[in-house]
């Protein structure tokens, strides 16, 4: 089966809101500190890299059913963001978000969010930086093998506890080079999405046109500008 345009859409436009079910945490001051610390290496890293690219798998588990899987591929300078999975492509820069459908040659505009307004969320922009600042409770809670990876499990769950969709996310690392391997997110139906890096490479070159969005190279395409 394959994953649909609302999947996408949920996946890398929605804000993920989050609900814990572990009521002893307060605030992000609860984090274990080994946990913070690793993720503070991750940050600085990550941040001196002027681009970056990586290759990556979404699996996708509902209840009952067979994993869904998708190769895709995502480039970075700063805020903009191109990525593509499946028949599906997306271009987020300085003007909007676009939404390419190659399947049915549908193309969608949508509005960027407000400053800040991601700030604790797993979006492009922020696969490789959602996990800073005081949104999440973070703790240490093993080790998992990866590809041949040995990686280390930081579980993740919100402050907020408002009414959400997923019950906690699962950050893993590879504590030796300092990479994000894998970042899983559990739904409270018991559905689970994983995102797994691969080929990371840093300061590609990648030329401005990369993301930038030209109608003129999408022939035939319906272009739906849902901005307002």
């Amino acid at each position: 089966m394959k994953l649909g345009l609302t999947t996408i859409l949920l996946l890398f436009l929605t804000v993920f809101t989050l609900q814990a079910q572990d009521n002893q945490y307060r605030s992000a001051k609860d984090s274990d500190p080994q946990a913070v610390k690793l993720l503070e290496n991750l940050r600085t890293k990550y941040d001196a890299f002027a681009t970056l690219r990586a290759d990556f798998q979404l699996d996708i588990a509902f209840p009952g059913q067979p994993i869904e899987s998708q190769k895709g591929q995502i480039s970075r300078r700063g805020d903009n963001v191109r990525f593509k999975l499946g028949e599906q492509e997306g271009i987020i820069n300085k003007e909007a978000a676009y939404i390419i459908q190659h399947g049915n040659k549908e193309v969608m505009i949508n509005n960027l969010p407000e400053p800040g307004e991601l700030s604790g969320v797993l979006t492009p922009q922020t696969l490789f930086s959602f996990y800073e600042g005081d949104k999440y409770v973070l703790a240490i809670t093993g080790s998992e093998t990866v590809g041949g990876r040995t990686a280390k499990v930081i579980e993740l769950k919100p402050v907020d506890r408002n009414a959400s969709e997923f019950s906690k996310m699962r950050l893993l690392v590879d504590a030796t080079k300092n990479e994000i391997v894998s970042i899983k997110a559990f739904a409270a139906d018991g559905s689970r999405y994983a995102f797994t890096l691969n080929n990371t490479e840093a300061n590609p070159v990648l030329p401005a046109s990369t993301f930038k969005f030209v109608q003129s190279e999408f022939p035939g395409y319906h272009v739906e500008d849902l901005r307002y």
